[in-house]
């Protein structure tokens, strides 16, 4: 989770500290995520602003026992964005978002993914809550902690791990697959929720009831 912890001379900063019982797996995740990060640069990606990485010993509880064990802490930096999650946003559509903002934040997050992919990066864990919305309810995906960097010629590759998030994954993701249409997937479902304003999987009637019922609100988003 991303919260305000400080303050730069620009402003504000958002951090992430990774919560990981092995020391191992920490590392491992720590250092993917780090790498994925330093290698996007674009208006609809949460801008990575640094991190850090120490290790102190502390006094814990082991079986039963206090003892003194090196605790690792990894840390990541991030810009502070205002208006938190999209998944606060999803609500009924006469309600909450105009349907011109509703526009824009679909747009946004699939230019952010399509950026992503072009760098053969798969974010393997799209969902609202991973995408975070500026002062401007501009969109920025984040949370690359379950992504994957692929090799120039590779496009997908299995894992021993289910990763994700239920209602959000593919079919085969639940096989430990993992591709650029995994992420399609999530996003599709994004755009269901955002579209009739309800969270969870949407009936594919559902929404072409409301976009039919609020077409022509919708055209005219268009033309703007």
């Amino acid at each position: 989770m991303l919260r305000p912890q400080g303050l730069l001379p620009n402003g504000t900063v958002a951090v992430k500290k990774l919560q990981i019982s092995s020391n191992n797996l920490s590392d491992d995740k720590f250092n993917k995520e780090v790498c994925c990060l330093m290698r996007v640069n674009h208006k609809n990606i949460v801008r990575f602003l640094g991190y850090c990485s120490y290790t102190q010993g502390e006094v814990t509880i082991y079986d039963g026992k206090q003892v003194m064990a090196d605790i690792p802490h990894r840390l990541l930096c991030f810009e502070y964005l205002e208006n938190g999650s999209l998944s606060s946003y999803i609500t009924d559509v006469a309600q909450g978002l105009e349907w011109r903002e509703r526009y824009q934040i679909i747009k946004g997050i699939c230019d952010g993914l399509h950026y992503l992919h072009e760098n053969k990066i798969v974010h393997s864990d799209l969902k609202p809550s991973n995408i975070l919305l500026d002062y401007d309810m501009v969109p920025k995906i984040a949370d690359f902690g379950l992504s994957r960097c692929f090799d120039q010629n590779q496009s997908r590759t299995v894992t021993s791990k289910v990763i994700g998030t239920m209602g959000y994954m593919a079919p085969e993701s639940f096989n430990g697959l993992i591709a650029y249409e995994s992420d399609i997937f999530s996003l599709g479902v994004i755009i269901m929720e955002i579209l009739i304003g309800e969270k969870g999987h949407c009936e594919v009637t559902n929404v072409r009831k409301y976009f039919i019922d609020h077409s022509n609100i919708i055209g005219n988003t268009k033309k703007t």
